[in-house]
């Protein structure tokens, strides 16, 4: 019978469906990183989200380990050139919460057109002022999509049914395009997009890829929306962006304050630049929400299953 360690908030189906499979699963989501290489070498697998880094050490403490499940989309958190290396599947679920990213995404646009958190704030304060809080309709909008995986194209999907025209970019990929959205090179997507969309996954080569020089190259004044990772994006430069007029409104779900936990430090600890980002009117800020939905959560259950039932038929 194959052990699987279970060391993060998951659903319960993916146990249960597990265990109806024939697995044995072990949950404990106190454990650390030191506490997972004293285990003993008993498991096959190993699930979690972002509880502790898998590193060299967690990987050598457990020759026996054949798989390592990530719950969510991004392997920051595992070594998997080191894990694969070893013969370990390194596996993720980032079809999960596709769905619920890309309907945070229209949430955050629609609330920048049409200045929800402002105006919300306005008239908590007695102020009316509808002249000033004039928006602009979302079929008016070309939305530029950066990255085209899973959460991409179901943005896309989105935005092409409410009337909008999609561009997308994406480096690592070929002949991506689709009814949704035209494919692009990223200077034809900088030269006429009114809103740019971040969705790519963080990787040594994608840091800082929002920065001065790529914001300088947008040729209108835009709405930005990051709900990908933090560390792809320069914090100062975009806050600086905003302060020239031009970024007209960025959105973020992520920061690159958070911590592998997903946690961004108490308000005393903030440097000056977050400070600013949480008091600036044309920011919008939400605490790394985009895939934390109830149907998210089972569909992660339910496409962890069947991959881990994949690799272990081999």
């Amino acid at each position: 019978m194959h052990k699987i360690l279970i060391v993060d908030r998951v659903h319960p189906l993916l146990a249960e469906q597990l265990q109806s499979h024939g697995f044995h699963c072990e949950t404990n989501r106190e454990l650390t990183h030191d506490g997972f290489v004293a285990l003993p070498d008993e498991y096959d697998g190993l699930i979690i989200r972002s509880r502790f880094a898998v590193d060299a050490d967690a990987i050598n403490s457990k020759p026996h380990l054949r798989f390592v499940v990530r719950i969510g989309s991004g392997m920051e958190n595992i070594d998997t050139q080191y894990a694969e290396s070893k013969g370990i599947h390194c596996l993720s679920t980032p079809e999960g919460n596709a769905n619920a990213v890309a309907e945070l995404c229209l949430t955050f646009l629609l609330a920048a057109l049409r200045h929800v958190a402002i105006a919300n704030d306005e008239v908590r304060k007695g102020e009316w002022l509808r002249e000033k809080n004039k928006g602009t309709e979302l079929a008016s909008q070309t939305v530029g999509i950066i990255g085209y995986g899973h959460t991409g194209p179901a943005f896309a999907k989105l935005l092409k049914a409410l009337g909008c025209k999609v561009l997308c970019y994406d480096r690592f990929r070929q002949n991506y395009g689709d009814e949704n959205a035209t494919a692009v090179t990223l200077e034809e997507l900088l030269e006429q997009c009114d809103v740019i969309s971040l969705h790519i996954n963080y990787l040594p080569e994608n840091h800082y890829f929002i920065n001065r020089d790529l914001i300088q190259k947008v040729k209108h004044p835009f709405i930005f929306l990051n709900t990908s990772r933090g560390w792809a994006v320069n914090t100062a430069d975009v806050l600086a962006a905003i302060k020239e007029g031009k970024i007209k409104y960025a959105c973020f779900d992520v920061l690159e304050y958070e911590t592998s936990r997903l946690q961004i430090p108490p308000k005393v600890e903030w440097d000056a630049v977050l400070r600013e980002l949480a008091e600036n009117d044309s920011v919008l800020l939400t605490p790394h929400v985009g895939g934390q939905t109830l149907e998210a959560e089972k569909r992660h259950a339910e496409i962890a299953v069947e991959k881990i039932r994949a690799v272990s038929c081999e």
